[in-house]
């Protein structure tokens, strides 16, 4: 008999799915579970079916995970910017890991050794920026899979300064009329940032001595996107500073930066590790950002050539570049897939896409220019372990492997990658 829509079933969960959500199968049809862990049994009632999958609700748990923990946010379930947060934290890590192997292995068709997961510092309170979109007076999260604002008090994976400032700034009245509220902190210097995305102009009073600046983004457009392209500073300045590696970085509104300050450190290091320097290097930097890669790599190379297709980020690259003293670096606002110049002079290429990885005229212009090494920092599995297999069909092989939980109670991870080519 077939699968029937509120049909109601039993199903053992085996895995995590790439969101967080369970993963079993009812008669050998492979159904995904929101809020069910691995090793347990569920009754569940069917809500969708496709041709190679369903989906249903959980309406009982018949055996439950002896790694099932109560959340310590009251919302979870219903926000979405949480998606294991009732799994053990050592079995996220495990989790994690599991993610990147499979994905080696069942997209990148690569057989390689995955090192542990390393663990944040900060399992909760860890995140420097969070943006928060307000609708129908309400200011806080969008629900999971919909455009619905739940009214967010507290966010637990926020970092406690931006949270003291994040309940100061929801008790006025005037900011139920923004589009989105966006909180920027600096946790080592105790700075913050707020952009207000909004038509009206509105500067609080008395504000805190934490806040160093507050912007006004506008966004004309219909779309999804939070931030739009005019930014004003209505008080104090558009940035703020943090301390990283021992460096100091400027981060804008639009600038991109690791959201897990705590855990960037390891992750920084990792890079440096893998990037093998001896001081006579001349280095790429793709996807810079901000220059935070490039500048920390700068002390144990000849030169760093940075690029980022964001002008805000470039900006505030060239100024960190100032900030920092350092002079071997170069920075360009180009996208990664466009720019060529002294390309053909790399001895290492550092390589951090976004979340779509690369694009593939860049990774075969990589393969061209044939780098000694190249540091894969990826931010999805997937993508990583397309990208990775194109390179090692070029003459690469992958060296190491080493997972970074960056967000913890999530299904996100990241992994530095060392490639190294096989004959020099």
């Amino acid at each position: 008999m077939p699968l029937q829509l509120n049909q109601k079933i039993e199903i053992p969960i085996h895995r995590l799915g790439v969101s967080g959500e369970g993963v079993g199968d009812f008669e050998s049809f492979t159904m995904f579970v929101d809020g069910a862990l691995p090793g347990e049994i569920i009754l569940g009632i069917v809500t969708e079916i496709r041709k190679n999958f369903g989906r249903a609700k959980i309406l009982e748990i018949t055996k439950s995970s002896p790694h099932r923990v109560k959340p310590i946010c009251p919302l979870f379930g219903r926000c979405g910017g949480c998606q294991i947060m009732h799994l053990e934290y050592e079995k996220q890590l495990e989790a994690k890991r599991q993610r990147i192997l499979d994905a080696l292995q069942r997209i990148g068709k690569l057989e390689v050794e995955v090192n542990p997961c390393h663990p944040s510092p900060m399992p909760l309170a860890y995140r420097n920026k969070i943006q928060l979109p307000v609708k129908e007076g309400k200011i806080g999260l969008y629900t999971k899979g919909s455009h619905e604002v739940i009214d967010v008090e507290k966010c637990y994976i926020h970092c406690s300064l931006g949270e003291k400032v994040y309940e100061w700034i929801r008790s006025f009245p005037e900011v139920q009329k923004f589009q989105h509220l966006l909180i920027r902190t600096a946790v080592k210097t105790g700075e913050v940032l707020l952009v207000f995305v909004t038509e009206e102009a509105f500067i609080p009073q008395d504000i805190p001595p934490e806040v160093k600046g507050i912007v006004q983004c506008i966004n004309r457009s219909k779309g999804n996107r939070i931030l739009g392209q005019e930014f004003r500073t209505l008080w104090g300045r558009e940035w703020i500073k943090e301390i990283l590696h021992g460096l100091q970085f400027r981060i804008s509104a639009a600038s991109f930066f690791q959201i897990n300050p705590f855990q960037a450190e390891n992750l920084y290091s990792q890079v440096v590790d893998f990037a093998e320097l001896t001081g006579n290097e001349i280095v790429l930097d793709s996807y810079c950002g901000v220059g935070t890669l490039a500048l920390i790599l700068a002390k144990g190379a000849k030169k760093i050539i940075g690029v980022e297709s964001v002008p805000e980020s470039i900006e505030d690259a060239k100024a960190n570049a100032k900030l920092n003293k350092i002079e071997n670096v170069e920075f360009f606002c180009e996208r990664a897939e466009e720019f060529r110049p002294t390309l053909d002079k790399v001895d290492v290429a550092v390589v951090n896409p976004p979340r779509k990885g690369c694009e593939q005229n860049f990774l075969e212009v990589l393969a061209k220019i044939r780098p000694k090494r190249i540091v894969y920092v990826s931010c999805d599995p997937a993508t990583m372990a397309r990208d990775v297999s194109f390179l090692v069909s070029q003459g690469y092989r992958v060296s190491q492997i080493q997972p970074f939980d960056m967000f913890p109670q999530t299904s996100h991870v990241e992994c530095v990658v060392q490639l190294k080519l096989r004959h020099l």
